[in-house]
């Protein structure tokens, strides 16, 4: 008798499961972009008054003094970047200070349109100018293109790896990142990248072992003994409380403390074994993860996660909109980690659900693992849904 009753309780929620979803899939492509993009632009109008001039390409200017350094010859500038950054940077030595800031925003502009346009093959023109208002207008990328940042330079070198095949070659910008400007926020990703691209991950070990041998070589031992201190002294830091201290905008889980350590620890196990049972799922996780599991994560930090939002929205369409669309009430610190955190947990706990026959609804069958939007061979359309 019980067992009828479930039965039958399970076919009369099954055409209210079909009419919700019908409702949700209505309401969640343009209406959402629309809403975000609208949500972004009012966010971005409140920010700007309160943006601090003395802020204006505060990194790029950074970059500049250290290749300035280095082209007088005063050897390691002191940032907690390697002496290789220093040489990449070189040509803004050859313009002032804010004409550097200039060309590092330009060039993440240029990025970030690029980004757009290739995410959004094949979606309506007006789906596509909403999706690139919201992009830029998004809190972490204004942040990040205020400061001549270099996380967007850092998403473009993870967009081969994680949008294409696995190969030695689509891993090589992975490893100009590595040598020249290594965040602690990717090594969750090389996680990801030794289980579901192993080619790739050679193309960017080797890559940055060449040029970090090459760099030793022509700027010697001295400059890397400095940035190593520089960086073991920044995470001793962090540790303590001072660099990761939540007054000076970290986002992360850190400073470690009973509580941040338990969180820190489900977090790791939790993105690793999403890493292990799923390409996609585990690719979301990786990013999310890091930003969590870095010793310090800025505001601008949080431009990474344009990259999650693709392959997010085909196994969680519902928690990839919630997300999309109350970033921006995630504030202060607190926020940002709870916001965070929620979005790791929705995206690990989603289930994927799709029609058993193509011509019911009713029924249903959990759908196999999935790679990665945009790969040949993928189970995912080239194209998703907004």
């Amino acid at each position: 008798m019980a067992d009828s009753r479930g039965s039958g309780t399970r076919h009369l929620a099954a055409p209210a499961r079909a009419q919700l979803a019908a409702v949700l899939a209505r309401w969640g492509g343009r209406p959402t972009l629309l809403a975000v993009a609208i949500v972004n632009l009012v966010a971005f109008m409140v920010l700007v008054p309160y943006i601090n001039p003395a802020n204006l390409g505060a990194d790029a200017m950074t970059y500049r003094r250290c290749a300035v350094m280095l082209a007088q010859g005063a050897g390691f500038c002191g940032a907690p970047y390697p002496p290789l950054m220093a040489v990449a940077a070189l040509p803004l030595s050859w313009v002032s200070p804010m004409a550097a800031a200039a060309i590092m925003s330009t060039i993440e502009i240029v990025v970030l349109g690029a980004g757009v346009t290739l995410e959004t093959r094949g979606q309506a023109r007006i789906d596509r100018l909403l999706v690139g208002v919201a992009v830029v207008t998004f809190t972490p990328v204004v942040y990040e293109l205020l400061l001549g940042q270099t996380t967007l330079l850092i998403a473009a070198a993870i967009y081969p790896v994680a949008r294409r095949s696995d190969t030695f070659r689509n891993g090589i910008p992975i490893g100009i990142v590595l040598a020249v400007a290594p965040k602690a926020l990717l090594a969750p990703f090389l996680v990801w990248m030794l289980v579901w691209r192993r080619h790739a991950f050679l193309g960017a070990l080797l890559t940055a072992l060449a040029l970090t041998c090459g760099a030793v070589l022509v700027l010697g031992l001295d400059p890397y003994r400095e940035w190593l201190a520089v960086v073991t002294g920044s995470s001793r830091s962090s540790l303590i409380g001072t660099l990761s201290n939540r007054d000076m905008g970290n986002l992360s889980l850190w400073p470690l403390e009973p509580v941040t350590i338990a969180a820190a620890l489900f977090v790791a196990l939790a993105t690793v074994m999403a890493i292990l049972q799923d390409e996609s799922h585990g690719f979301v996780a990786a990013l999310f993860g890091g930003l969590l599991l870095a010793p310090y994560s800025m505001l601008y930090a949080y431009s990474v996660v344009l990259l999650a939002v693709r392959p997010a929205l085909g196994f969680a369409p519902r928690a990839t909109r919630a997300l999309s669309l109350t970033v921006n009430f995630a504030h202060p610190a607190l926020g940002s980690i709870v916001w965070t955190m929620a979005g790791l947990g929705a995206f690990l706990t989603s289930r994927v659900w799709e029609p058993a026959d193509a011509g019911t609804a009713q029924s249903t069958h959990r759908v196999a693992p999935r790679r990665l939007p945009g790969r040949r061979g993928s189970r995912n359309p080239e194209a998703v849904e907004p």
